[in-house]
């Protein structure tokens, strides 16, 4: 059998390595990277000045909420948008004790608590962080493979204990997203299907 289908083998090995080569990288960032979700939405990541990235995911025609992500990961904004007009009413912001810069890396099985400063909708107030940072596997999406660390969020003094959410961090991109909430209301599960670049 191994030497029957040597060369189809070959073949098949050639044209793997073609379709992983077309696969994103963190020098498309600059244009973007769009993944689709299961579910008919879609989320848009690019790389912005000073360790942030900006993300719009897709809810419908005309509808999507924007977030910036220190490192990839810690959020600084999240704010909706209509027709491309920003809801200023729907903005909150998070105020981090370290610039974007010099947060702590995504290491496994390592963890950071912090507290932020959070601005919600007028409202400010302070809110505990807890990040655990979990072992890199890998995750496929359609034909491309990439390492994913999967990062758990606890809010600590929150009134709800259940209330976490989990990301999934991609160190070859440079980014994350949130790939699962929970609350003592119940659970919401978004799986990332397909990824392209933006041209």
């Amino acid at each position: 059998m191994k030497h029957v289908f040597a060369g189809i083998f070959a073949l098949s090995s050639s044209v793997a390595a073609h379709a992983q080569t077309a696969c994103p990288t963190s020098a498309d960032m600059g244009n973007g990277i769009r993944f689709y979700i299961a579910g008919g939405e879609s989320e848009t990541f690019r790389q912005l000045p000073n360790s942030v990235v900006e993300a719009h995911y897709q809810l419908g025609p005309g509808e999507t909420i924007r977030t910036l992500l220190a490192r990839g990961i810690y959020l600084l904004e999240v704010i909706e948008f209509e027709d491309g007009k920003a809801l200023f009413d729907t903005r909150t912001t998070y105020a981090f004790p370290l610039d974007p810069a010099n947060m702590p890396d995504a290491k496994p099985g390592s963890g950071w608590t912090t507290t932020v400063a959070k601005l919600d909708v007028g409202k400010l107030g302070n809110e505990v962080q807890a990040y655990q940072f979990g072992q890199i596997v890998t995750q496929t999406y359609g034909a491309c493979s990439y390492q994913m660390m999967p990062i758990e969020i606890r809010y600590p003094e929150e009134d709800d204990s259940q209330r976490r959410e989990v990301l999934h961090f991609l160190p070859e991109l440079g980014f994350s997203y949130l790939a699962e909430y929970h609350d003592q209301d119940g659970s919401d599960v978004y799986t990332y299907t397909n990824i392209e670049v933006l041209k």
